[in-house]
């Protein structure tokens, strides 16, 4: 039987059972902005019978995919394994667009607007600190696309080829395979959409970025400086940190960094309460 799919829908992946936890909280998180588009998440043949369970309690719906091997990671205990399946992204040619969002994100504030971009748009993430100025390439966590099946086929054609950076998975590719993003920049969306966590305090003195630490908020009350996506970035997440984020939950000071991820911890929580579940039934 033949699905019908929307034209527009909000995507993701989960490609190994540790990052439930962060997909879980996006979901929910991106449902409390009141979007009008459908979320759906990429899973591999990988993943544990109980979590693709837990996907379906939390009415998360799935797309099964065929992972791509990753040419420069052998080790199947590493976590970016498999983040060459995050390409099959552009094969999803049962959509005409996607916003793809990566699990360790957390969307504040309503981004539907998105879709109205051109594809390929996304952001240089951090490279709008001082330190970072030579960071001008994409970054892959969070990209409008539109599927189109001969780019996914010639992508696959060349994965292990063209990469510079052989040891940055699918971003790496991504950099070679549109090398001139950097200089388009109609692509080249505001840093609101995508801030790392640990860039917080920079974002905040350079250019007056901010949390709003309500967990909703009327979108009609957003300005430009309101920061809607935070993006939880390096080998720890705040789902491996819980009961550090916890020490620190009733502190008034600290970083933003800090802070953000208590607030990542709220949203987790709130997501596991909707469905009167408790995090041992989630971290298994």
């Amino acid at each position: 039987m033949t699905m019908n799919y929307p034209d527009k829908v909000y995507v993701t992946i989960l490609s190994t059972n540790t990052y439930l936890p962060g997909v879980l909280t996006l979901h929910h998180s991106l449902m409390q902005t009141n979007t009008k588009y459908k979320f759906y998440c990429l899973i591999t043949p990988n993943l544990s019978k109980e979590v693709k369970e837990i996907l379906y309690i939390f009415d998360i719906e799935t797309i099964t995919i065929t992972p791509l091997s990753n040419p420069h990671n052998t080790d199947i205990n590493d976590r970016r394994f498999y983040n060459y399946s995050k390409l099959n992204m552009f094969g999803l040619t049962q959509f005409k667009k996607i916003v793809y969002l990566d699990a360790d994100m957390i969307v504040m504030h309503n981004i539907d607007e998105l879709f109205e971009k051109k594809n390929m748009s996304g952001t240089n993430a951090g490279g709008w600190l001082d330190s970072n100025k030579g960071w001008v390439q994409l970054n892959s966590g969070l990209i409008v696309v539109e599927p189109n099946a001969n780019v996914f086929a010639d992508m696959k054609s060349k994965i292990g080829l063209i990469e510079k950076d052989k040891g940055k998975g699918d971003q790496a590719f991504l950099h070679s395979y549109y090398s001139n993003w950097p200089d388009q920049d109609d692509l080249h969306l505001d840093h609101v959409y995508n801030v790392f966590h640990t860039h917080l305090d920079g974002y905040k003195k350079k250019h007056g970025y901010y949390l709003d630490k309500k967990i909703k908020i009327d979108n009609t009350d957003f300005d430009k400086s309101r920061i809607k996506i935070v993006h939880y970035i390096g080998q720890e997440k705040p789902w491996n940190n819980i009961s550090k984020i916890l020490n620190h939950k009733n502190k008034n000071s600290g970083t933003l960094k800090m802070k953000a991820e208590i607030l990542w911890l709220k949203y987790y929580t709130n997501a596991l309460e909707h469905k009167n579940m408790d995090n041992k039934n989630i971290l298994q």
